[in-house]
């Protein structure tokens, strides 16, 4: 049985951009200093548009108290958790998606370029209009071609399993059916047998 799409983990993916003031360099170099967060962005099951924006840890941290009231998924907070550290450490996350280097809406080496920042075709549709610039020039293009594409992946996704499930059918009958004719040869095979049997009986 196929896992309820609606159980796995929204996409989700972190950016590090400067928000607000670092209070502590800017006290010792005398000047104002910006201060890197790590923000998530995550796309929630049925969202449309840009993809949701909160800083990381508090983010978690919210999370992590509705999962211990019984309002969210733990193993929801432990993957933004496990993803948030392999970001840290400069790893690439471990994640379910289409892989960008095998999508072919654009060249080959586009697609290296690209998924050295973005692993899956989620991950390039999750992109803000704010950071299409990260893209580059074709940003909003490509941005809007993944997004085409898992939304058509979504709309074929029931028509995908009514015919997985007719097919599924058809096999058993098929399987049945030999049965059924195995059972019958076996038994046409034995009657000239049973006949020859009861003749040399009777006489």
């Amino acid at each position: 049985m196929s896992q309820d799409p609606l159980s796995r983990i929204p996409y989700f993916l972190f950016q590090d951009r400067e928000h607000g003031i670092d209070a502590e360099a800017t006290a010792k170099l005398g000047y104002d200093v910006p201060k890197m967060v790590t923000f998530i962005l995550i796309a929630p099951h049925g969202h449309k548009g840009d993809p949701m924006e909160f800083i990381a840890d508090e983010f978690i941290e919210r999370k992590k108290r509705e999962a211990f009231e019984g309002r969210y998924d733990q193993s929801w907070v432990t993957g933004f958790k496990e993803g948030l550290a392999a970001h840290r450490e400069g790893k690439e996350l471990p994640r379910n998606g289409t892989p960008l280097i095998n999508w072919e809406r654009t060249t080959k080496s586009r697609r290296e370029q690209l998924s050295k920042r973005f692993p899956t075709v989620e991950d390039l549709a999750a992109v803000p209009d704010s950071s299409l610039g990260d893209i580059g020039l074709d940003g909003r293009v490509l941005r809007d071609l993944a997004r085409g594409d898992i939304q058509a992946k979504k709309d074929l996704s029931p028509v995908v399993k009514e015919l997985a499930e007719e097919k599924e059918k058809t096999r058993r009958l098929e399987e049945q059916m030999a049965t059924i004719l195995a059972r019958l040869d076996a038994a046409e095979a034995s009657t000239p047998k049973r006949k020859r049997k009861r003749e040399a009986e009777a006489a």
